[in-house]
Formats: C-alpha cells, structure tokens, sequence
C-alpha cells in the first residue's frame, strides 16, 4: 500500500505487468507475420526487385527482431572484421544485401562508427531500403548513405571499398558471379571481404565443412523455396577469387522451429598476396576430431616440437614429421639437391 493506503504501488505494478504482456503479444503477433510470409507468402514479380519486395515488403517493419533470433552469423563476421580494421580510421564500408541497416547498428557494438568515412547500405527491396532510411535518421548516422539499387551494378562514388560484406543476401543473389566480381572490382588492396551466409557442404568439403547427403539434401530443399540457393557454389568462387582469411562453420536455432539447427557459416577474404599463407594461422579443429587434427591441417613447422620432444619418443616425432606435409615436401626436396 502506498503512504496514504491508497494502493498505488499495486495499481502501478498492475499496468507494468498489463504493457509487458500486451507488448509480448505485440511481438508474437510480428513473429507470425514474417514466418507467414516466409513460410506461405508468394514471391511475385517480373524481376528479382519485384520478387524481393512481394516477399520483404509485408514483414519490413518487423525484419529486425525476427531475425536478431535467426540470422546467427551475422555478430561473429561483423565482430571478425571490426577486429581486423580497428587500428584504421577513414573507412569505406559497403554492405551489399543490407536491408534495413541492422548490421550498421550492430557493427557499432564493435567499432567506433566514427572510423568510417562512409558507409553504404545497398538493397534492392524499396521496403528495407525506407526502414534503413528511418533508422539513420533516428540514430543520428551523418556517414551513413542507403542505396535503392543492384549490388551487381553498384561501386562506392569514391571507387573503392575498404570493407565489404554480404550478410545473408549472397544466397539470395542469383547471378552470384556477377556480384561477386563487381564488388572485388573496388576492395582496395589492403581491403576485407565479409560474408555471412546459410549453407550445405559440397559432396566432397573440407573436413570443417562437410554435412551428410541428407542434411545437404533437407536444407537446400527447404531454402529453396523461397529462392535461396545454399549451395557451395557461393563460397567456392569466393576461394578462387579472393584468399580465405578466416572462417567459421556453425549452426543454429530457428524461433518456434524446435530441434531443428540451421548450418551457417562466416567467412574472411582478401586479395591474395604473395608470400602468405591461404588462411591465418589458426585453424579451428571441427566438433568430433581430435585434438591432433592441426597437424593435419596447418602447414607448419614441425622443427621447434622436435627440440622439445626427447629422442626416446620416436614413434611420437616420426608422426609429428608424417603429419607435417610442408615438413615433408621440403625435407624431399633438400635430400633430391644433396643428392
């Protein structure tokens, strides 16, 4: 009871309680929305802006929290790059795919936006593309630029791009070769190439990567109709053009979808350079493998274990050398010229 006995504590705790449930209902009622459309909504159109905006356009204004519960690998990549940039300052970022701006506002969690000279939220969906627009007003965004147009066709005015990122918007890119190229054509040379993305395994993948014929054949069936392309192919072309960073393979869960985790991936890339090695040094082991599984995969020097390993153990340094095939290809390359 409050001071007078007139129980305004009580009424108040009331309303508390009565806009945290109509808000919970609110939010239910946005969850449903977008899993109506995404579950039942058509996707109509002569062209693909057409198509994107039958399906975006009706759940626009609910996108960003549905898919802060979804869209998993979108924190991991953005937090990868920010780490990679954060000694830089007069930054050119182009976030291709970007609908509503989201990942501008999450980027801020790991990075100080001021860092970045421009940054430019392309899409093709006139929905997301309001919704962004709403949202760098609100926040205050003076460097932040929403572009209505094609990221095959799109280049920063400036010509070049010190980061670039597609968070899941390269599966839904049908001509993935196009856009992939147009937006290497501007990455400066001491540029990154950020992708977040869903995914299956090609038939044969790299260990990390590769799934059962019936986890590639569920999801890519269950993306598909919605005209997103899963496939390895995105990533693979990514690894012919440009040299692999840094990558994560995960999954995750989907809301009112119990059980079921969908796969997931981020990826790092530059321009290749000469002289380093295709991906950093660390090579995340994959769930199941042993901890040896470095060996296997690192192409490294097996000399400084051996000063530390005593002679005594030589099944131990003849695996350690065996499992080494940098160490090997040298070794039989020095022995060719001796001999």
């Amino acid at each position: 009871m409050g001071a007078g006995g007139d129980g305004r504590p009580v009424r108040d705790n009331f309303l508390k309680g009565t806009r945290d449930k109509l808000k919970n209902i609110g939010s239910v009622k946005d969850d449903l929305t977008v899993l109506r459309h995404m579950w039942f909504g058509s996707k109509k159109g002569d062209d693909h802006a057409a198509r994107l905006e039958s399906f975006y356009g009706p759940q626009a204004t609910a996108y960003d929290a549905f898919r802060s519960r979804f869209l998993w690998g979108r924190k991991p990549m953005l937090a990868a790059c920010a780490a990679r940039l954060a000694e830089r300052s007069n930054l050119i970022w182009v976030d291709l795919g970007g609908g509503t701006g989201e990942n501008v506002d999450m980027m801020a969690q790991y990075i100080d936006l001021s860092k970045f000279k421009a940054i430019y939220v392309v899409d093709l969906c006139h929905s997301l593309c309001e919704v962004a627009k709403l949202k760098a007003k609100a926040k205050g965004w003076k460097n932040v630029h929403v572009v209505e147009a094609d990221a095959c066709q799109f280049a920063p005015p400036g010509g070049q791009a010190t980061l670039i990122t597609f968070s899941y918007s390269l599966t839904m890119i049908p001509p993935f070769h196009s856009v992939i190229d147009q937006a290497i054509s501007y990455l400066s040379p001491e540029g990154l190439f950020g992708v977040a993305d869903f995914y299956v395994s090609g038939k044969y993948d790299l260990p990390m990567r590769q799934q059962s014929w019936s986890r590639r054949f569920f999801w890519r069936s269950v993306f598909d109709i919605d005209n997103i392309d899963i496939g390895p192919e995105r990533r693979a072309y990514l690894e012919q053009k440009l040299e692999r960073v840094w990558e994560q393979n995960s999954q995750g869960s989907i809301p009112y979808v119990p059980w079921l985790r969908a796969p997931y991936y981020v990826w790092l890339g530059r321009h290749p350079t000469v002289g380093h090695a295709l991906h950093e040094e660390k090579v995340e082991r994959p769930p199941m493998f042993p901890p040896t599984f470095l060996y296997t995969q690192s192409w490294e020097d097996p000399e400084p274990d051996m000063e530390r390993i005593p002679s005594s153990w030589s099944r131990v340094r003849r695996a350690i050398r065996f499992r080494s095939p940098a160490h090997n290809l040298v070794d039989m390359g020095q022995r060719h010229v001796l001999a």
